[in-house]
């Protein structure tokens, strides 16, 4: 008991460094500062969803089959090799290379993190606490970004390669903590060629998805909407700062978001215990909608952004307790990596075609289109699950 509760407090740390990353909102500015176009940006967000969507489920396989810890050591030394790339090159192809490598340092992580924390738990006997564990890893994450976005806004104003530099020295620091923690293996994994592990592991998950419906509708839960979160993020600071705002200045307000975040976190465990699965997958989602149609009218998108924090972060708690609830430990990091790939999908979708129109006519627009989108399709998801998962497939 006492090195799972190590474990459990290592694994806060890891996730805290991996989390305090001071260049996430910065990247956008950075390569517009190097003289390329939104369009530029787009093309280049693109190109990393393209990659995550082609590399999530072969990355979720690699964490079930050879190891949870494996799988984000390896994502961590990916990360370094895309940061040194994106200071010292200039081309844009160099750049592109460095957003793919950043997709598959993304990947490797994503689905593994929370299957790592329910296999602790789970070899514990402890997984019916995995909701509460969940909303404290959402406030580890949203205090780190809050600390991330106050120290990368201020280096901004001083020097971009500095807060990228200081990137790399975090990174490097989540690395040895990440050594310090338990390797999680496949308890039933059988020692097979890479090639046929890999298709294995396919058919199983496949199979999984066909005798659960639910799995693929609680994933559509979380990913078509997340992705107009993320959109809206990456240019509302553009947009900001046509509006007159310093990067201090937005940085603040991005760490409101993360101090939304951080109660939804608190609260998250109490409404699992409250409200149905059928009603949390229906509703929040609509919460999130509501709150991109306040986006593009400044300042009310400062409150929108408040607003949609708070009940995102509720939504993630919620949709990843369910998922690892009714996911089999073998197959785990690789269904989980299904939600990631959905969402990288809807990126490819959403992030150049805002950014072009942004480039066109102005973001405010952009963003008026991308609210419109984001209720024409809540209203066909909430359709299909009123029709299909109330008749149908009712959750247990």
């Amino acid at each position: 008991m006492k090195s799972y509760k190590i474990n459990l407090y290592l694994n806060y740390v890891y996730e805290f460094l991996l989390n305090c990353n001071i260049t996430q909102l910065l990247w956008p500015t950075y390569l517009i500062i190097r003289g390329y176009s939104l369009v530029d940006v787009g093309i280049a967000e693109s190109i990393f969803h393209l990659t995550s969507m082609l590399c999530e489920l072969p990355t979720g396989i690699v964490s079930d089959l050879y190891g949870r810890r494996f799988s984000r050591l390896m994502g961590r030394l990916l990360s370094i090799l895309s940061i040194i790339i994106l200071m010292y090159e200039a081309s844009r192809w160099m750049i592109y290379l460095s957003f793919i490598i950043s997709a598959l340092s993304y990947n490797l992580e994503s689905g593994t993190d929370s299957a790592y924390v329910y296999d602790l738990m789970l070899e514990n006997n402890d997984e019916e606490h995995f909701p509460k564990i969940q909303g404290y890893r959402e406030m580890v994450l949203q205090t780190a970004c809050i600390i991330a976005i106050m120290i990368g806004g201020s280096l901004a104003d001083i020097s971009y390669f500095l807060a990228y530099g200081i990137s790399l020295l975090i990174t490097i620091v989540s690395i040895i903590v990440l050594l310090q923690m338990k390797e999680i293996k496949n308890a039933g994994y059988q020692k097979m060629n890479m090639f046929k592990g890999m298709l294995h592991q396919y058919q199983t998950s496949y199979a999984l998805f066909k005798e659960n419906h639910q799995i693929l509708y609680l994933i559509l839960s979380y990913s078509l909407f997340t992705a107009s979160i993320t959109t809206c993020h990456y240019y509302l600071t553009n947009y900001w700062k046509e509006m007159g705002m310093s990067i201090t200045q937005i940085s603040f307000f991005f760490t409101l978001e993360n101090v939304a975040g951080l109660a939804a976190g608190l609260l998250a465990y109490k409404m699992i215990q409250r409200y149905s699965k059928e009603k949390i997958v229906l509703y929040l989602p609509l919460f999130v909608v509501v709150g991109l149609m306040g986006i593009p009218f400044f300042p009310i998108s400062i409150i929108s952004l408040i607003f949609i924090a708070f009940f995102e972060s509720l939504l993630y708690i919620s949709i990843t307790t369910f998922l690892n609830q009714i996911i089999p430990s073998s197959s785990r990091a690789t269904l989980l990596s299904c939600m990631s790939m959905v969402f990288s999908i809807m990126m490819i979708i959403y992030f150049p075609i805002i950014g072009w129109i942004g480039d066109h006519y102005h973001l405010k627009t952009a963003f008026i289109i991308l609210a419109v989108i984001s209720a024409i399709v809540y209203i066909l998801y909430q359709h299909i699950l009123r029709t299909r998962l109330l008749k149908k497939d009712h959750f247990e």
